[in-house]
């Protein structure tokens, strides 16, 4: 069953209004300081009282001066206020620049001809950065592990996966002995090769892996499919 939220939807309107009005002792002057009309603001602090369930400023025709209530809210409002101001303008700042850790899940295979030539530079270029490459024979479920990003043969990748292509396509290389050719057929088209003595790397979670074919490259073979990598996140 889904919980309850614990801050009630609209709790932290008014918030802004009150501190500028505690801060000013003037809703007209809070009203200056934050761009709005003295109504807005007095409205919308009377909307924060009601919620909250308690007079938090004295008004009178010349002054506006905190309650007792007013004060401890006061208290306890605007260092929290002051934090979720602070928290906004570093996430932004994230927004805004490359920041942070990049946790990258790839294949061994790819890392010395397409991220080893690239890393340093990279570094060097967003020098805020700290990558972390894991590097496994296995198919790591990037979203469930933490990673923000991962590489992929095309074929591999997920239909609600956003990807941007990284090399030119590719053949695979299919190989085998001659002693085994002379005792077997050559097959002709990729479905061929069910018929055949095949090596395949079994996974540690079980998975088969892609097939390591026990025959050799002849020229009338026909490719069904040409792979690329791929990067996604």
């Amino acid at each position: 069953m889904k919980k309850n939220y614990t801050v009630r939807r609209g709790a932290l309107e008014g918030i802004e209004a009150f501190l500028a009005t505690a801060r000013n002792r003037s809703f007209r002057r809070a009203a200056a300081e934050l761009g709005v009309t003295p109504s807005a603001i007095s409205q919308a602090v009377r909307a924060l009282e009601v919620r909250i369930g308690a007079v938090l400023f004295i008004r009178t025709t010349r002054s506006v001066g905190l309650t007792e209530a007013g004060e401890r809210f006061l208290l306890r409002a605007k260092p929290a206020f002051e934090e979720l101001v602070a928290a906004s303008e570093v996430a932004r700042d994230l927004g805004q620049r490359p920041a942070g850790l990049l946790r990258l899940a790839v294949p061994r295979a790819v890392v010395p001809f397409l991220l080893e030539p690239l890393i340093a530079s990279f570094c060097q270029a967003n020098p805020e950065v700290e990558v972390e490459i894991a590097a496994s024979a296995e198919m790591v479920d990037i979203a469930a592990e933490g990673f923000d990003a991962g590489i992929r043969l095309g074929q591999l990748i997920a239909a609600d996966m956003i990807a941007v292509r990284l090399s030119p396509p590719f053949p695979f290389v299919v190989v085998g002995s001659p002693e085994y050719l002379r005792r077997q057929r050559r097959p002709e088209r990729i479905d061929d090769l069910r018929q055949h003595a095949c090596l395949r790397m079994r996974r540690s979670n079980g998975s088969i892996g892609i097939l390591i074919m026990c025959m050799t490259i002849w020229p009338n073979f026909k490719k069904s499919a040409v792979p690329s990598l791929d990067a996604l996140c």
